[in-house]
């Protein structure tokens, strides 16, 4: 073999290799997380690097937190990522413009994937148009509650057909049981997974604990797991919300 025909295998290797690695690249799903506040109850620095690490686990995603949800307000920021994971409970009620909120409304109705998760959904209570991304939605003023503390409950799959719960068995959760929460009206939403409660009032009911709907062409996946590192630790819990991400950004689950 000649020295120029050992140039051109090399040269041919390199290519080939730059093409593989762009290839993987472009397959990940660029997702942002959006956190920086919540009750004080609920660690959300650690709750965050732990939703993280279980999209990073799957080799599957690409993951940035922003702890300033003013992200929202650059459209040109959004463009890059296929998914929002939406993690901030808005305790503080800091105000969120009208441009940031077009922008989301925009992201997921043109075709891309927004996750909340636990108390997320009750961050903007006078906001229409995510209380219909939410589908359902925590609301003390209006009920919404749960048994002190955190139990060990089981967590049994309603939907088996779904892709994300396709194949997922009943599992056994750490959390706390969210109840009474409040469905958006006019909003239709697939129930996946359920718990029965110990909220008073409302003992032995069956709870939804996740839940998908459409927006527009996009699509949203809510799940109400995470008050704590250990809750975010078992095993049914990590699948789910795995499955549930690639579900929303992508429509399938591989």
């Amino acid at each position: 073999m000649n020295f120029m025909n050992k140039k051109i295998i090399a040269l041919t290797s390199a290519i080939v290799l730059s093409l593989v690695c762009s290839a993987s690249a472009a397959e990940k799903i660029n997702t942002l997380i959006i956190s920086g506040d919540d009750v004080g109850a609920h660690p959300w620095r650690i709750t965050q690097e732990e939703y993280r690490n279980m999209l990073l686990d799957t080799g599957k995603f690409d993951v940035r937190i922003s702890e300033d949800m003013n992200i929202l307000e650059s459209s040109k920021a959004l463009a890059k990522y296929d998914l929002i994971f939406f993690v901030r409970s808005n305790v503080s009620n800091e105000p969120l413009s009208d441009q940031a909120k077009a922008n989301l409304e925009y992201f997921v109705s043109n075709g891309k994937g927004l996750v909340i998760n636990h108390m997320a959904s009750g961050s903007f209570p006078e906001w229409l148009e995510f209380k219909k991304m939410c589908g359902i939605y925590w609301s003390p003023k209006d009920g919404s509650g749960h048994a002190p503390g955190t139990y060990v409950f089981d967590v049994t799959v309603r939907n088996q057909d779904h892709p994300i719960t396709k194949g997922m068995e009943t599992f056994q959760a750490d959390d706390e049981l969210y109840s009474a929460l409040v469905v958006t009206p006019g909003v239709n939403f697939d129930v996946l997974v359920t718990g029965k409660t110990t909220f008073k009032g409302r003992e032995g009911l069956d709870e939804p604990l996740a839940v998908t709907l459409d927006y527009g062409k996009g699509r949203v996946f809510h799940q109400f797991f995470g008050h704590d590192k250990k809750a975010l630790e078992r095993e049914g819990v990590i699948k789910l919300i795995q499955r549930g991400s690639e579900w929303a950004a992508t429509g399938s689950v591989k």
